[in-house]
């Protein structure tokens, strides 16, 4: 201890150091589980330990030389100088010495081997137990498989519980980190050092708890010395291991949700505000300097379950373990194969070593949570073919989510997971490891086998998880939302255990990172972790699964130009029903009628082809209740998503069957680019819109559009050439004057942007965008970017009404965006194009998701926007720079409050404050301020990454309805809310007397 001997010993209140390394040691050897059962530790002492020290003693050049090469850090290669050679000659003398019972129980399994393979097959082995080793009597019996191969099992409790178990080689070794990257240990020997203390203390030992309590609670360091029996020549060191500051402290998750923290490796933490789960706990020391990344001092107090998913070195990792054990209340394992050499029982080891609560877990055994429950997972390959079965995947639902962590699995049959997926359902996150191409399983192994196995053998049988294709088969069996790959030990501080240093070429990156893009095709968020994340997780009523109930709004749409959920459902409660009985014979009206419906909580859905319904107590008025049996027909055909558009000649609803045209024949033959429109080779792309000299910009004289025209003027420096449709093609003045009033209308007209601005006389219902092919082939020449903004927003007109300007209208703008050079073209969507909830076993849709997964929406202008989306996404394939914008609704400019008077939530204010009346309830209204959503759209626009990607504008915290009511209160306008039957009863007067 000479470099610390200045250090003082004066004792203080203090705290253990956040980097202070505690390496648990056996023999001088890093301990790690198969170390502990006796059988395992007899062989890896005699068939590995001893053989490397005596290939050290022999050639330490050879050793010291062979190091040089970092891809044999792995190798059975001794990590010290050759200048070392003696204290390793020692250290083996004095292990021969001490280990003389284990050494005599592996030679004693060698015997056994031997007696068992020279014995006839199939034949009794009865009298075989009076040949048994002396070393093993007792504590073996003798079995065959169904095959006739004979084998051990060893009766480990015994094994525990004899002369063959000692913790007398336990130690912990302490010092302070001086980088991220330390040697790696298994093949290693730690050799005394002036940089480093020894501790001889027992595993099971309570003073190991108290001492690593003080990473967060603080203590007299005397008082912990002296307990622990330093020496007075240690305790400067000892001392310089404390700190008087305090460590920063754990912030717990006190959300309604899920908390989930990647902390490395495939250690991954699961918390919610009242439970936390840490699964393979391996963390990381603190290194400011280093990678990001969550440490000892990020874990909750209380860990309520440690779960353990295979017994391999780096998922067992007594180091975490035995610094986290006065933290775990329980510690999960799986089961192993009962007294098998190869698979010891994990829970016996750690029962051992002082873990007190150890739930052994068999496949699709559950642990019961407050708010879910904890399944094991079978799990497939990692363990090169061998019978092991100590190897776990843990399935954790929790608040209604589900969370699989699925370590190392290889997918070597899918049917597997098919069948976990019928159980369990739909996943919301999958953690997996990609370990593709993993070491031979000798390097695990072999010293457990009962005889040496030649290298061809071991190089096809390796300890290795799921590449590519595979993880996705298994991705697409489970349904994730989410798919995180973990680091597979790339992280820095890792490499002592994992001895993994990757070039980008490596089989793991290369196939990991074809994983990530299959699942981004496929609409799921996916990607390699590396250090540490955060996922935060809503939660989730537990419902039962139900493949048949479909909503109303799965069928109508609430009429605002970018419905979606949340305020769907709002503005279709706060919506007025109809006062006298409707005549749904037109299709707008049956759109109107399911409308109306959503309205009043009112489901439909078929069973068996027969219309069922499930309606609110007095919901179902007589007048109501004709509506449905006249229109059962029609609601039938669009359920099965064969509903009929309406015969221009008559205006009659009618079914398949009829000879009317169905309005599938329309949409469909709409939905193919035609293949004309493409790039040609010689085309270059353009630029970005802050780079860009000259932008066309549709729809700017709507709501949307005209605060994008404002934030393309004050974010660019380009000229700003707008559609306009009007009645002058020859003076552009008119253009010009209906574009700046509608910006004075809404308080942002500036006299500066006169100059920006180029109006363009045209129409997106008319081919060429209603000019002339010459202005048509000029305005291609002189466009760089296009943000196609435009479209005809009218939720009651069939889709034969709106395909002109919503469907041919963006062809035409795809035809314009490839002529003569490729321009970037920025297409604003709507999330109305998109399912109102998920998909039954769904929680989220993503922005990446592809359209073509979900139903085409129902209504006219749902409808045409969704076709025009799959143009432009057609587009995009064919290497059109494309990036898709989804607005929510949109409410008034957040400062101003200048709002669009049509829309339907403004109008249905209106009619609340001229009734002085409103219905009773609470509902969210996920509105985002329309500037803000420009704001977002042109920043979005200029960021080289959002490139081809799609983005979903919507409000993250939706505020309350009531809001408004207290705002038309404060304004001198009293709104009674009264019960939803006296509130329409008052409309129905009004109706009929004014």
């Amino acid at each position: 201890m000479n470099s610390m001997a200045k250090k003082s010993t004066e004792d203080f209140i203090g705290y253990l150091k956040p980097d202070v390394i505690a390496e648990p040691l056996i023999n001088q050897w890093y301990a790690w589980s198969y170390l502990i059962s006796p059988a395992t530790a007899a062989r890896y002492l005699t068939q590995s330990q001893f053989k490397v020290m005596q290939s050290f003693v022999n050639a330490p050049e050879v050793h010291e030389t062979t190091l040089k090469d970092p891809a044999m850090m792995g190798g059975p290669f001794i990590q010290h100088p050759a200048s070392r050679v003696d204290e390793v000659r020692s250290l083996l003398k004095k292990t021969k010495k001490e280990q003389q019972r284990l050494i005599a129980l592996s030679e004693a399994i060698d015997t056994l081997n031997a007696i068992l393979k020279a014995h006839p097959p199939g034949k009794s082995l009865e009298p075989l137990y009076a040949k048994l080793p002396a070393a093993l009597k007792g504590y073996v019996e003798l079995v065959y498989d169904a095959c006739d191969s004979a084998s051990i099992r060893f009766i480990e409790g015994l094994l525990y519980r004899s002369e063959y178990y000692s913790d007398a080689g336990h130690s912990l070794m302490l010092r302070v980190a001086d980088c991220d990257q330390r040697a790696f240990v298994m093949s290693t020997p730690r050799l005394p050092d002036n940089e480093s203390l020894p501790l001889s203390i027992p595993f099971t030992d309570a003073r190991l708890d108290q001492l690593f309590q003080m990473r967060y609670v603080p203590q007299s360091v005397k008082a912990i010395a002296t307990l622990l029996n330093i020496s007075a020549d240690d305790r400067p060191f000892f001392h310089s291991l404390f700190t008087p500051h305090a460590p920063r402290r754990f912030q717990p998750y006190t959300g309604d949700g899920v908390r989930v923290r990647y902390f490395g490796h495939a250690c991954v933490l699961i918390e919610i505000n009242n439970l936390s789960v840490l699964v393979d706990p391996l963390i990381s020391y603190e290194h400011p300097t280093g990678v990001e990344r969550y440490s000892y001092l990020d874990l909750p107090d209380t860990i309520d379950y440690a779960l353990i998913t295979h017994n391999h070195q780096d998922h067992v990792m007594l180091e975490t373990l035995l610094q986290l054990r006065h933290k775990i209340k329980h510690i999960v394992v799986p089961s192993s194969q009962k007294g098998s050499l190869l698979d010891p029982s994990l829970k016996l080891a750690l029962q051992q070593i002082g873990f007190s609560n150890v739930i052994n877990l068999d496949e699709l055994d559950s642990i019961s949570l407050p708010d879910g429950e904890i399944t094991s997972i079978p799990v497939l390959g990692e363990h090169g073919d061998l019978n092991i079965a100590a190897k776990n995947a843990y399935w954790v639902k929790i608040k209604g989510r589900s969370i699989l962590c699925a370590a190392d699995s290889n997918n070597l049959d899918t049917a597997l997971y098919a069948h976990i997926h019928h159980l369990l359902g739909d996943l919301d996150l999958l953690f997996l490891g990609m370990e593709c191409e993993g070491a031979p399983y000798t390097w695990a192994y072999g010293p457990l086998l009962p005889e040496a196995v030649s290298r061809s053998q071991s190089q096809t049988r390796r300890l290795d998880g799921s590449n590519a294709d595979r993880a996705h088969a298994l991705v697409q069996q489970l349904n994730p939302q989410q798919v995180y790959i973990y680091a597979m030990g790339q992280e820095p501080w890792l490499t002592y255990i994992t001895s993994i240093n990757y070039e980008p070429d490596a089989a793991p990156i290369v196939e990991s990172d074809r994983l990530v893009e299959m699942c981004k095709q496929d609409g799921k968020e996916c990607d390699r972790l590396f250090g540490k994340e955060e996922i935060t997780l809503s939660s989730k009523p537990l419902t039962r699964k139900t493949t048949s109930l479909i909503p109303i709004a799965a069928i109508a749409q609430p009429s605002d130009s970018h419905a979606q959920t949340n305020n769907q459902k709002a503005k279709a409660r706060m919506s007025t029903p109809a006062s006298t009985p409707l005549n749904t014979s037109t299709a707008d009206e049956l759109t109107h009628f399911l409308t109306q419906l959503q309205s009043l909580d009112i489901r439909l859905w078929l069973d068996k082809g027969t219309l069922r319904c499930n309606a609110p107590k007095g919901a179902l008025t007589p007048d109501i209740t004709a509506q449905l049996k006249r229109n059962k027909p029609a609601i039938i055909a669009l359920l099965k998503g064969s509903a009929t558009e309406v015969q221009s000649e008559n205006n009659n609803i009618t079914s398949s069957k009829s000879h009317s045209k169905p309005i599938s024949e329309d949409w469909q033959q709409d939905v193919i680019l035609p293949p004309e429109i493409r790039s040609n080779s010689d085309q270059t792309e353009e630029s970005s819109p802050s780079h860009a000299l000259n932008i066309l910009l549709t729809g700017a004289t709507g709501f949307l559009g005209a605060f994008l025209l404002c934030e393309l003027i004050q974010q660019t420096n380009a000229s700003i050439y707008c559609l306009v449709r009007t009645d002058s093609t020859d003076n552009p003045i008119v253009g010009l004057n209906k574009i700046k009033a509608c910006l004075l209308n809404y308080g942002i007209w500036e006299n500066s942007f006169e100059e920006r601005i180029v109006p363009i006389a045209g129409d997106l219902a008319k081919p060429h965008l209603g000019l002339s092919p010459e202005e048509f082939q000029d305005l291609a020449s002189c466009i760089n970017v296009i943000y196609h903004n435009g479209a005809q927003v009218h939720h009651l007109s069939p889709y034969a009404k709106l395909r002109a300007p919503n469907v041919f209208g963006t062809r035409e703008i795809l035809k314009l965006a490839f002529q003569n050079k490729l321009k970037t073209l920025h297409y604003t969507s709507t999330l109305s194009v998109l399912p109102p909830t998920p998909l039954p076993g769904q929680t989220k849709i993503y922005e990446q998701s592809d359209l073509s997964r979900y139903p085409v929406p129902v209504g006219g202008y749902n409808r045409s926007k969704w076709v025009a989306e799959q143009l432009v996404a057609q587009a995009r394939d064919r290497h059109l720079p494309v990036t898709i914008y989804r607005p929510g609704p949109l409410s008034g400019h957040s400062k101003t409050g200048a709002f669009n008077p049509n829309d339907f939530l403004y109008r249905l204010m209106q009619g609340y404050i001229q009734s002085s009346a409103a219905p009773q309830g609470e509902l969210p209204l996920d509105m985002l301020p329309v500037d803000y959503a420009s704001k977002a759209i042109v920043y979005l626009s200029q960021q080289p990454k959002a490139l081809s990607k799609a983005f979903h504008l919507i409000h993250p915290q939706p505020a309350s309805s009531d809001l408004l009511f207290t705002a038309c209160q404060t304004a001198g306008y009293p709104i009674e809310r009264v019960p939803y039957g006296i509130w329409h009863q008052k409309l129905q007067q009004i109706a009929q007397n004014d």
